[in-house]
């Protein structure tokens, strides 16, 4: 009997150890990706063919920011950018810790046209990276305004931040003038990458010599 008990609790032990080993592994494969600091949805806005979240502030260099506490907020690129740049294959991304200074370039975009820059709207200590861009650079582009956002920055005076970027009407001019010089750009590069009525084709950028695009990235990012 007592042999029993004796092999009964080591396949016991034997089972819990393959579970929970199994788990450990599991969470060693899969990163985890639960935001300590949500980041809202947003409503989705059109302006001039383009999404522009109303709750959002956007600076000159199509990047965008969203407060979440009294001195953090979530920074990505705006729909005009990801459109620009093109669907993104790798990112470059600053690391916790690291400082971000407001109108200098903070992040790196790889498409398959080429290389970008994005500038920083705001000055601050990055705290967090998105951990899903590490396995899916492409959402960086594809979902600029949800799972796509970059980083989050702690910065000492958020509110100041947030009044020198442009929201509201003024945004939504500044989108609309934004897309009425891509258009005369892309008129004067190529007929190619306008659709029928006007409007540029979903990929335009890889239908542009790569000097052509850089000019155009350089123009609207402000890199």
């Amino acid at each position: 009997m007592a042999v029993i008990l004796v092999l009964l609790m080591v396949t016991v032990f034997m089972t819990l150890d393959y579970v929970f080993g199994r788990r450990s592994l599991e969470q060693l494969a899969e990163p985890n990706v639960t935001d300590p600091i949500p980041i809202p949805a947003v409503e989705p806005v059109w302006v001039a063919g383009y999404q522009l979240p109303e709750d959002l502030r956007y600076h000159p260099g199509h990047t965008w920011v969203r407060a979440l506490g009294a001195d953090t907020a979530a920074i990505g690129m705006d729909d005009f950018a990801s459109r620009l740049v093109g669907h993104a294959k790798a990112l470059v991304l600053p690391s916790v810790g690291d400082r971000l200074e407001a109108g200098q370039p903070a992040f790196g975009v790889l498409s398959e046209v080429g290389g970008a820059d994005l500038i920083a709207p705001l000055s601050g200590e990055v705290v967090e990276v998105n951990p899903r861009l590490a396995t899916n650079s492409s959402l960086a582009t594809d979902e600029p305004y949800a799972r796509g956002w970059l980083v989050k920055l702690r910065t000492r005076d958020l509110t100041s931040g947030l009044r020198n970027l442009m929201s509201g009407t003024l945004a939504q001019r500044w989108t609309e003038d934004a897309r009425a010089h891509l258009d005369m750009h892309l008129m004067a590069l190529s007929g190619s990458v306008l659709q029928d009525g006007g409007e540029p084709v979903t990929d335009f950028a890889r239908h542009l010599p790569e000097e052509d695009w850089k000019r155009l990235v350089g123009e609207f990012l402000l890199t």
